[in-house]
């Protein structure tokens, strides 16, 4: 079994998806029987037993969906992730052979968090008017490898990406909603603020 990351990190509220693929010797035919995800938060060591946050011989529906397939992947999505889901995962799959058993031991650690949209004014007091200057930054509490920022006004991209937005003079035509999204190759999600 291999984790494409060992550490993988999400907004609350949104999907996640940890990408895994596995292998098994094929020179006989052997059948995968059963596909496991497990959390170190209720299971322990390699998840030889229940409970189990993914069971493919089960049909409870749950956050958690299996989106990989009896051959090599075995990719987790999680929906609607919460606080409670940070934590590792580990990936286990069963054969119709004896012993055919394997747990991808190294686990990948999920970490949720918030993202937040604030905005910082640099020039002017009271209500916002002509002239004054702000930036709107997008800030997320983890590190994440190759993830990007990118903004919106109104549900139209803008062409700036990165953390901060920055309003050297307001105009009236500035006004509106501004969407931070936070992406990642497994994750996004995004915080709207009004600038009025």
């Amino acid at each position: 079994v291999k984790y494409t990351d060992n550490q993988i990190c999400a907004v609350r509220g949104f999907n996640v998806s940890i990408p895994c693929s596995y292998s098994y010797p094929t020179s006989n035919p052997i059948q995968v029987t059963e596909k496991l995800w497990c959390s170190m938060n209720s299971n322990t060591d390699v998840c030889k037993t229940s409970p189990y946050v993914y069971n493919s011989s089960s049909n409870t529906k749950s956050d958690f969906e299996f989106t990989g397939d009896d051959k090599s992947d075995c990719t987790l999505l999680i929906h609607n992730v919460q606080f409670n889901y940070s934590g590792e995962y580990k990936f286990r799959f069963i054969t119709n052979v004896t012993g055919g058993m394997w747990t991808g031991k190294s686990g990948v650690t999920l970490q949720v968090t918030d993202l937040k949209v604030s905005l910082i004014r640099l020039s002017g007091n009271g209500t916002f008017k002509p002239g004054d200057s702000l930036n709107l930054t997008c800030d997320v509490t983890c590190t994440q490898s190759s993830s990007q920022f990118v903004w919106s006004k109104n549900n139209e991209l803008l062409p700036e990406s990165g953390a901060v937005l920055y309003f050297p003079a307001l105009t009236l035509r500035d006004s509106g909603k501004y969407t931070c999204t936070w992406k990642t190759s497994t994750t996004s999600g995004s915080k709207t603020i009004s600038l009025q």
